[in-house]
């Protein structure tokens, strides 16, 4: 017996050190599909920013700009989905959230026409962490890159490929019994399910491969409102996994992130809050693992 409670004692500090800590542990909320949480921009604090791995910078909402001391530095171009338009930047400021710091952050500040948030948090402030997202929880977890070694036997890995640095995941859609495969994006700030970039569909005649089943009507950050076409997917694969009657926007877009070439789409979070997520930036890849929305309505 002391034997076997010598035994369970040499291995006890490994069970502990098996589970990381996390740098930051903060609660969220969702609202239309989408993550808020609050943040502090140099000395205001409580501020609702959105989780958006689909942008690559952050932004501050103009109607919040007259709460937050903040220098107008310059201008910068916002692409949109739609379009894009020249917004005011500031450089140089603070950003913290959950006790961790951000120095010499820029912003960009675009006019939503909304007072619902106040900011939009951009892969600028994810990289340098291992972050969780836990949708039973309402937790976002920040781990300090090398210091993660949670098991995460029980998600599916994938692998992530930046397009000009957006994280994407290999797709197919099924249409007419052909896969049509490509890179599409990871957007946790969209709240739809699947956007179809526009050179995509116009390339493999997604429009009449696909049943129409409505339309949807949007607004891009650069100002736009635009009327799409939403169809339907009988079979999609993501990575090894396949999901049957997806409802897809087929963009028609001209000009702005829905009309890029080098993407084939976006998934929106109406799609991606259906898995517990772990994003590894530094390694390229996504941890998913379903969750209690996996069958919630589409």
């Amino acid at each position: 017996m002391k034997k076997l409670a010598l035994l369970l004692m040499a291995l006890l500090p490994l069970t502990l050190q098996a589970q990381t800590k996390p740098a930051a542990t903060i609660p969220f909320v969702l609202e239309s599909n989408v993550i808020y949480f609050y943040c502090k921009v140099n000395t205001t604090d409580s501020l609702k920013f959105l989780f958006d791995t689909g942008a690559d910078g952050s932004v501050l909402n103009e109607t919040a700009t007259a709460r937050i001391q903040l220098k107008r530095t310059g201008t910068s171009l916002n692409v949109g989905s739609n379009g894009s338009n020249t917004v005011s930047q500031s450089d140089g400021n603070s950003v913290s959230f959950g006790g961790i710091l951000k120095d010499n952050v820029s912003l960009t500040i675009i006019p939503y026409g909304t007072d619902s948030f106040d900011g939009v948090f951009g892969t600028n402030l994810m990289h340098g962490y291992v972050i969780e997202v836990d949708y039973h929880k309402k937790e976002l977890r920040f781990y300090a890159d090398g210091s993660y070694h949670n098991d995460l036997s029980s998600y599916a890995r994938c692998k992530l490929h930046f397009v000009a640095g957006y994280p994407t995941i290999q797709s197919s859609i099924v249409a007419n019994g052909r896969r049509y495969s490509g890179r599409f994006g990871l957007d946790t700030g969209a709240d739809n399910v699947l956007t179809v970039a526009a050179p995509f569909v116009r390339k493999h005649g997604l429009t009449t491969k696909l049943p129409r089943i409505g339309t949807a009507t949007s607004q891009g950050s650069d100002g736009s409102s635009y009327v799409t076409p939403i169809a339907l997917a009988p079979e999609m694969y993501v990575g090894k996994k396949h999901f049957y009657r997806i409802p897809v926007e087929l963009s028609q877009s001209a000009e702005g992130i829905d009309a890029s070439t080098d993407k084939a789409g976006f998934w929106g979070n109406g799609f991606l809050k259906r898995f517990n997520a772990v994003w590894d930036f530094k390694n390229h890849y996504l941890y998913l693992k379903p969750n209690n929305n996996l069958y919630t309505e589409l």
